[in-house]
């Protein structure tokens, strides 16, 4: 008896059988296409490193990160060759409405007295400490490199485990020095455990030697949460480096790429040559601005 109730209950809906299989076919269809282009991006905050004013902050630390949130940053990741009280620095800070998202610090200093600096940070909010670079590293063995992956991974630990995200930040030589026939960034982080350390990878550095940056990222997806926005300048630039946007650095591919691996801060630097830093700053940030990032 079930002969013809499809038929009929269509009919009573104002569609044929047909219709409805077409319809469905459509739908399907439909389900298949890949989203968007058009679809609103995640939106990743954008902090500076302040290396890249390492003038101006030595001068007036609270006059530059007025300018820096003026402009619209929203974070700023810490560097300085002498560190202010952690009291003043916690509410300069605060009263720019930024963010710390984390510090730069040397390896050594991590090795000579890690619970003095765990202390400092953790008095001004910072929640990151990144180890960002190998002194004398055009000296070392091979015997030598395989110690400073101890050494980076005792700090590691130690970080870890009271509290910090630990982070490694690229330059160019550990893609070109290889330890035992293994390119030394690579050996690096098979070494130590993802839990233990993250990369900060510098997207100037990947594509000074010739990698790809996006890809780069791709690949250390869950593992790059604070990624360095550095743009390459054209051949024949004075120049190493420039404003983003102003250069040879296929961004919208980076930031596609940050994306879908996870990246929680994009972080602008530069080293400033051909202006002063809160003008190249201000650049960037419109750069930004102006592909839909900020």
């Amino acid at each position: 008896m079930m002969t013809g109730q499809p038929e009929i209950l269509n009919k009573q809906n104002g569609l044929s059988r047909r219709d409805l299989l077409a319809w469905g076919s459509a739908t399907v269809a439909m389900s298949a296409w890949p989203a968007c282009a058009d679809a609103p991006r995640r939106k990743i905050p954008v902090g500076v490193q302040l290396w890249t004013m390492r003038q101006e902050i030595a001068q007036d630390l609270a006059g530059t990160l007025k300018q820096v949130a003026q402009i619209g940053y929203r974070g700023v990741e810490l560097w300085f060759q002498k560190w202010p009280a952690a009291k003043n620095l916690k509410q300069i800070v605060s009263d720019y409405g930024l963010t710390i998202t984390s510090a730069h610090v040397g390896l050594t200093d991590l090795l000579a007295d890690f619970n003095r600096v765990a202390d400092y940070h953790r008095q001004i909010g910072n929640p990151a400490l990144v180890v960002p670079f190998i002194n004398n590293h055009q000296k070392l063995t091979e015997d030598d490199w395989r110690r400073r992956i101890e050494e980076i991974r005792q700090v590691a630990r130690l970080g870890t485990e009271a509290g910090f995200r630990m982070l490694y930040h690229n330059h160019a030589f550990e893609f070109q020095v290889k330890v035992g026939g293994v390119e030394f960034h690579k050996l690096l982080f098979d070494s130590i455990e993802p839990e233990l350390l993250q990369a900060q990878i510098d997207v100037f550095f990947v594509a000074d030697v010739g990698r790809d940056p996006a890809a780069l990222i791709r690949e250390f997806t869950g593992r790059v949460k604070l990624l360095h926005l550095k743009e390459k300048s054209k051949p024949g630039e004075k120049a190493a480096n420039t404003e983003l946007g102003r250069g040879v650095i296929d961004w919208p591919a980076v930031f596609a790429a940050a994306e879908e691996a996870g990246v929680e801060w994009y972080l602008v630097e530069q080293n400033c040559e051909d202006r002063s830093a809160i003008e190249s700053i201000r650049i960037s940030y419109e750069y930004l601005r102006s592909q839909g990032v900020v």
